[in-house]
């Protein structure tokens, strides 16, 4: 139920994302009895504001009233994923290439258990993590068990 629920959702939110020059970051969907929780995470280049947040808000809760998925009500949350966003898609870290990048790395990976630096992608389709200290650690998505951007230590971020 709950996938289905959430294939709805990107169907809905598809053309209103486009519309509007959004991309769908991640979504989460808990669904309840009497109440279900939709968190839509959306970027744009040049990044998203309050505004860009209320406009989509607005338009999903409108075609979401209509189509009505959910048994009983439901909260609607749109924002960001934040500058210190986790990465959980292979096409998140596709993406943040050139980022600082926090990683902790599954139970069996023949290399650290955790690691900071810049990802990079690699051409044979895995991962490259370049630490400030000089060293590499390469990686296949799989590896991970969790990651997030960061804000470079003594840097800009």
């Amino acid at each position: 139920m709950k996938i289905d629920i959430e294939a709805r959702i990107k169907e809905l939110l598809q053309p209103i994302l486009g519309r509007e020059g959004f991309e769908l970051y991640d979504l989460g969907v808990s669904t309840g009895n009497k109440n279900s929780q939709v968190r839509v995470f959306i970027t744009k280049p040049g990044g998203v504001s309050l505004s860009d947040c209320e406009t989509v808000s607005n338009q999903l809760s409108a075609a979401l009233d209509v189509d009505d998925p959910f048994p009983g009500s439901y909260t609607l949350e749109i924002s960001s994923p934040g500058l210190t966003r986790k990465l959980t898609k292979r096409a998140h870290f596709e993406k943040s290439a050139g980022s600082y990048a926090r990683l902790v790395f599954k139970k069996g990976f023949n290399g650290p258990s955790d690691a900071a630096g810049f990802l990079e992608n690699r051409p044979e389709g895995g991962f490259r993590l370049a630490t400030k200290e000089g060293g590499a650690v390469d990686f296949a998505f799989d590896d991970v068990a969790r990651a997030k951007l960061d804000f470079e230590p003594g840097g800009k971020g």
